[in-house]
C-alpha cells in the first residue's frame, strides 16, 4: 500500500523567483514516521518547498495514485486543498489535520467524491490506524466524510511526546542553509501554550482538554545527539515549540538539554522567561549555545496589548531585550498591526518600541536585532475571529496581499481577508514596510 503525506501549497500557482527558507514540516514528519513504522510504503512531499502549483500536485497524485493522501489545511489555503481533492482520482481517500478543528463545519459541505477523514485533534498514532483499518466506530459520518476527534481521553492521544519517534530523513532541506549563513536543523520539545492570546488559535482557553506536555530532558538530547551524527556540518539547533522559554524554570530546562553540545540554538519565549533573570542567569544561558530568541511582541500600545491579553510593559521588554543584548543573544521581535480599532497612534507605539529596541541593539556589535512584521488577519476559531464574524461577511475569504509583498517581499506570510482598522490601506502598508526595514 502506497501512501502519500503532503505539505500543502500556500499558492494556487508556482511563484516565480522563489527562494524562500521554508521549515521542515515537523508534524507530518511524526506522522510519516509512524505510518512507515507500521510498516507501509509512504512519501512525504513539500509542496511548499517544492513550489508546486495546485496542478502539479492533482497531476502528482493521480500518477502516483496512492490509497491514501494525508495534507495539512489551513484557513489560508483550505480552497486549494478542497480543489487538489476534487480533481484527484475519486478512489483516493484523504487524510486531513491541522487547521481541522474549526474548519470542520466548511469541509463537511464540500461535494466531493472522495473519501475523507478529518481528524481533529493530534493525528501521530490515529493516522496509522486509519490506513491499517483499526478504526471502525466512534466516528462522526455524512455522507463520504469521518470525523474523528482525538480528545485525551482517546487511546490514539499522545500522553508522552517523549516516545513519538521521527524520522528526520523525510526532510529534504534540513539542515536548512539560513540566509544568515549557518547550517540549522529543527526539534519540537513540548507541545501546548499555557497563554490565552486572543488572536492565537494555540491560546490556552481554546485547547483545555489538551494538556501542555514536555519531553523528557533525555529524550531531546538524543534526539539532538542523532541528528548531530546524521547532519556533521551541523551548526545550530532552532526549536519549533510554540513557547521553548515560557518562565524562569524553563530556562534551567534549556541549559541542561544544550550545555552538553558545542553547538548554538534558537528558540520561541515569553518577555516573562527573561525579565525575571539575573546577569549571571543570563550569562548561563549564553553559555549553553542561545544564539537568538523569538519574541511576540504583537504590539507596543497598552489598548491592543489589552484586547490581545497581552500586556507587557514597553520599558520591561526594553530592558529585557538589552540584557540579552549585553551578553551577545540576539533578538527577534514580532509585530502585528492592523488589529481591529487599532489608530494611527496606536500603531506608531508599536514602531516606536521597535525603533528603540533596534537603536539600544546598536550599541552592541555582536548581536542583531530583527523584526518580523504581520498585517492582523482573524484566524478561525479565535477570540477575535468569534468577534468579528458578526459584523463582516466573508470573513474566512483570505488572499494574498499583493501590493505588501511588492513592497516588503516574503510573500508567504502577506494574507488577508480585511483591514480591520481605523486606518487607510496606505498607511497600514506603510508602517508595516517600515517596520520590516528595522532589520536591515
Amino acid at each position: 500500500m502506497n501512501i502519500l503525506v503532503i505539505n500543502s501549497p500556500l499558492f494556487r500557482e508556482k511563484k516565480l523567483d522563489y527562494s524562500a527558507n521554508y521549515l521542515p514540516p515537523l508534524g507530518l514528519g511524526y506522522i510519516a514516521t509512524s505510518i512507515k513504522l507500521a510498516g507501509f510504503s509512504v512519501e512525504l512531499i513539500d509542496a511548499v518547498l517544492k513550489n508546486l502549483s495546485v496542478q502539479e500536485i492533482i497531476n502528482l497524485i493521480n500518477s502516483k495514485l496512492p490509497q491514501f493522501v494525508v495534507m495539512n489545511i489551513f484557513s489560508t489555503n483550505q480552497f486549494l486543498v478542497k480543489d487538489i481533492i476534487q480533481f484527484s482520482d475519486s478512489s483516493i481517500h484523504f487524510i486531513l489535520g491541522g487547521g481541522t478543528r474549526y474548519l470542520c463545519e466548511e469541509i463537511l459541505k464540500w461535494e466531493i467524491e472522495n473519501y475523507i477523514t478529518i481528524i481533529i485533534g493530534e493525528g501521530d498514532f490515529v493516522v496509522s490506524a486509519i490506513i491499517s483499518g483499526e478504526i471502525t466506530h466512534n466516528f462522526l459520518q455524512k455522507n463520504s466524510k469521518k470525523v474523528i476527534e482525538i480528545t485525551p481521553q482517546s487511546q490514539y492521544f499522545p500522553h508522552d511526546i517523549s516516545e513519538i519517534p521521527i524520522d528526520h530523513t523525510f526532510f529534504e532541506n534540513e539542515p536548512l542553509k539560513h540566509h544568515l549563513g549557518f547550517n540549522e536543523a529543527y526539534i519540537s520539545t513540548s507541545r501546548g501554550c499555557i497563554y490565552n492570546c486572543g488572536f492565537c488559535g494555540s491560546a490556552r482557553s481554546l485547547n483545555l482538554e489538551q494538556p501542555r506536555r514536555e519531553r523528557s530532558i533525555i529524550s531531546i538530547i538524543k534526539e539532538i545527539s542523532q541528528l548531530c551524527d546524521l547532519y556533521p556540518e551541523l551548526e545550530v539547533f532552532r526549536v519549533l515549540d510554540d513557547l521553548f522559554l515560557v518562565n524562569k524554570q524553563s530556562v534551567e530546562r534549556a541549559y541542561a538539554i544544550f550545555q552538553q553540545f558545542s553547538l548554538e540554538w534558537r528558540a520561541m519565549a515569553h518577555i516573562k522567561s527573561i525579565s525575571s533573570l539575573d546577569e549571571e542567569e543570563i550569562k548561563k544561558l549564553k553559555h549553553s549555545g542561545c544564539k537568538e530568541l523569538f519574541f511576540g511582541i504583537e504590539s507596543g500600545s497598552y489598548k491592543i496589548q489589552k484586547l490581545i491579553h497581552k500586556i507587557n510593559e514597553p520599558d520591561v521588554i526594553k530592558n529585557s531585550f538589552e540584557n540579552l543584548f549585553r551578553y551577545g543573544i540576539s533578538v527577534k521581535a514580532f509585530f502585528i498591526f492592523g488589529f481591529p480599532n487599532e489608530t494611527e497612534d496606536d500603531m506608531l507605539c508599536t514602531y516606536n518600541l521597535a525603533t528603540d529596541i533596534k537603536n539600544i541593539s546598536d550599541d552592541f556589535p555582536d548581536v542583531v536585532f530583527r523584526t518580523s512584521v504581520f498585517q492582523f488577519r482573524p484566524y478561525h476559531g479565535t477570540e477575535l475571529f468569534e468577534q468579528l464574524k458578526i459584523n463582516y461577511e466573508n470573513i474566512s475569504m483570505i488572499k494574498e496581499n499583493k501590493k505588501l509583498s511588492h513592497k516588503i517581499g516574503r510573500e508567504q506570510f502577506n494574507f488577508v481577508s480585511h483591514n480591520f482598522s481605523n486606518v487607510s490601506d496606505d498607511f497600514l502598508e506603510t508602517i508595516i514596510s517600515k517596520t520590516v526595514q528595522l532589520s536591515c
